[in-house]
């Protein structure tokens, strides 16, 4: 194998969905010990490590395939597994409880992936459990959370007009998961509309956590995956966020309606990073997707450059010195003094929700004011060194603002 070792090329071709054993095996075989190190580096920066441990034994067992770091690998993997486990148990009991409030529950993301799409429960990270209830169900399921000792972790009132959030603030027990309870599934201010009752008239049954439940119909979930990778996540998640998309459509390829999943896309607003999304898996990991699916949701198609920028965004994932935000990018290319003022301005003062949420305050006490004093504080500590290197216009942040500047022209590109 040449010196010039493509292990991302590697990566998407081991672990596109229906590659059988012989393939992966011909792909690994020739691999010595310092490419076995290239390619394990990719796999963990690609977010994909916990699943190569079942595999590559599989092929030891079946090819004889040797491989190093089989210690680190199982470590990873039995890591995950653990964590995981502690996961689906906090979640068995969290969804029995909701079961017997007469609650409707459904898992979204990990929390339904790990044993319905992944199956083996180690082979996939989760850093919270996310759960979908209806908007009118919040008060009562906020109630059966306390009574597990459940705490949310920042201010939040349902009274509130809360449009810029889409769940309440993460609740945990001391030592267990994170929770995230959603009442939709993006934020009512974003440019998309979901219609949160249509979703729980198209949910499906389904097993999370050996307990009876529902998730979101394969057209909803394809959906929602490609908007939490390609639009929430700014294509930042890597491999395992577009692999998460293509095992579920590869598991319910004979199920999926796309003429179905064309119109809900259409009715959400979400063509573009939809196409962009199913374009992605189906070129890098050789999943078909139907010739009028992408035609439909964007009938001019996506030009070459602005694919081959989405995917750099994707498995790149490109690391600098300073750290740009949209209103950073924006300040630095805006040369008048007083919109950089109004810029800042009104990063600092957001309002009074956000600024509680934040601080976990209530928005109407008193002191909420002196918060801002320290939301000022945090934004001069975190990026004003950025904003005065910027200001002197070093090459060596050149790549960094190119990088963003695609970034963010992507995330507009998807809503205008």
């Amino acid at each position: 194998m040449s010196e010039s070792l493509n292990t991302l090329q590697i990566l998407l071709n081991l672990l596109t969905p229906g590659c059988s054993a012989s393939e992966q095996f011909e792909l690994l075989r020739q691999l010595d010990t310092a490419q076995w190190e290239v390619f394990f580096s990719e796999a963990d920066r690609q977010g994909v490590t916990p699943l190569l441990y079942p595999l590559l034994v599989e092929l030891e067992n079946v090819y004889s395939l040797e491989f190093p770091s089989k210690e680190n690998l199982y470590q990873s993997f039995i890591t995950t597994a653990v964590r995981n486990t502690i996961f689906l148990d906090d979640a068995e009991t969290l969804f029995t409880k909701l079961r017997a409030a007469g609650i409707a529950t459904a898992g979204l993301k990990g929390i339904y992936l790990l044993e319905n799409v992944y199956g083996n429960i180690g082979t996939r990270s989760m850093n919270d459990i996310d759960i979908l209830v209806r908007k009118q169900d919040l008060a009562e399921c906020i109630q059966v959370f306390e009574g597990l000792g459940y705490k949310p972790n920042s201010y939040f009132n349902l009274k509130d007009e809360n449009i810029d959030t889409k769940h309440v603030p993460a609740m945990q027990i001391p030592g267990g998961p994170l929770v995230e309870m959603h009442w939709t599934l993006l934020e009512e201010d974003e440019p998309f509309t979901i219609d949160a009752q249509a979703l729980w008239q198209r949910m499906m049954p389904v097993k999370i956590a050996n307990v009876d439940a529902v998730a979101l119909c394969v057209e909803d979930l394809v959906l929602h995956l490609c908007l939490h990778l390609t639009y929430q996540h700014y294509l930042q998640l890597g491999l395992r966020g577009l692999l998460d998309i293509a095992l579920v459509i590869d598991k319910f390829k004979d199920e999926i309606d796309w003429q179905k999943l064309v119109v809900i896309a259409q009715s959400w607003g979400s063509e573009k990073a939809t196409a962009l999304t199913l374009e992605l898996i189906e070129t890098q990991l050789n999943v078909p997707i139907p010739g009028e699916v992408i035609s439909a949701l964007l009938p001019g198609g996506i030009e070459p450059a602005l694919f081959e920028n989405a995917r750099s965004q994707l498995f790149e994932r490109k690391k600098f010195e300073i750290r740009l935000t949209p209103d950073l990018l924006e300040m630095n290319t805006n040369k008048n003094v007083f919109s950089k003022i109004r810029i800042g301005f009104t990063r600092v003062f957001i309002p009074r929700i956000a600024l509680a949420r934040i601080y976990n305050v209530s928005p109407k006490s008193p002191k909420i004011v002196w918060y801002y004093l320290f939301r000022l504080s945090y934004l001069v500590k975190n990026y004003g060194k950025t904003l005065v290197r910027l200001q002197s216009e070093t090459k060596s942040d050149e790549p960094a603002l190119q990088e963003a500047k695609i970034s963010y022209s992507l995330h507009e590109w998807m809503i205008n």
